[in-house]
């Protein structure tokens, strides 16, 4: 990993423009050549952040679901200021819309968009991918109309198809935000229907699924 010191963070975020920022600071920046940057804060407690950081996470998953041929990010540097305590990892920008606004704007009989929803989150489970923050603005959907993942540090590949215990959790993830459970309840199922024509389990487990999800839209 690249060390930088605070002139070359300075000169590298000149002129960007903060997308996203909490309590901590700046999170994420977008810069005049078109990459974004997302800072990481340097853990100061035990954690396993401190044996593996959140950014090399970030990079290890973006270059492992490209080998899956589910579309990610490119990672083009990653680096750590000291001088203020954050791993950066810069990445190009991908085109696209967020999928909660792609949601928010479809007309209320297109169920097309809610069955893609789906059979993509079917892929990812039959692909061993457990995305904790797989919720519907960290999906994009791209000009080609597929679907990526974006902020993906929170995850974990497994060598097989997620067991249905962690693909009901996984949709706790994903259906977190009130927001987006509305999304979703009209045409809860067209996407549920295409969910299990693709998922790799069996039909206890898809049963179990779907009554943990429909509790969950409740």
């Amino acid at each position: 990993m690249e060390k930088i010191n605070l002139e070359q963070y300075q000169s590298l975020i000149k002129g960007a423009k903060v997308i996203e920022k909490d309590g901590f600071g700046i999170k994420v920046l977008e810069t005049q050549q078109g990459d974004m940057i997302k800072l990481f804060r340097r853990k100061r407690f035990f954690s396993t952040a401190l044996l593996t950081p959140y950014a090399v996470r970030f990079n290890d998953n973006a270059k492992q679901l490209l080998t899956l041929n589910i579309p990610s990010v490119t990672v083009k540097r990653l680096a750590y200021c000291d001088a203020i305590k954050r791993y950066l990892v810069i990445y190009k920008r991908l085109d696209g819309e967020l999928l909660r606004d792609v949601l928010s704007n479809q007309d209320s009989s297109s169920d097309g968009i809610y069955q893609q929803f789906g059979e993509f989150i079917a892929e990812l489970h039959s692909k061993g991918v457990y995305f904790r923050s797989a919720h519907l603005k960290n999906i994009l959907q791209l000009p080609n109309g597929k679907f990526a993942l974006i902020d993906v540090s929170d995850m974990s590949i497994k060598r097989a198809p997620l067991r249905s215990g962690l693909c009901e959790r996984n949709f706790s993830h994903i259906f977190r935000y009130r927001e987006d459970q509305l999304l979703v309840k009209a045409h809860l199922a067209s996407f549920l229907t295409t969910y299990a024509k693709k998922s790799h389990l069996g039909a206890s487990a898809l049963a179990s699924i779907e009554r943990a999800i429909h509790s969950l839209l409740a």
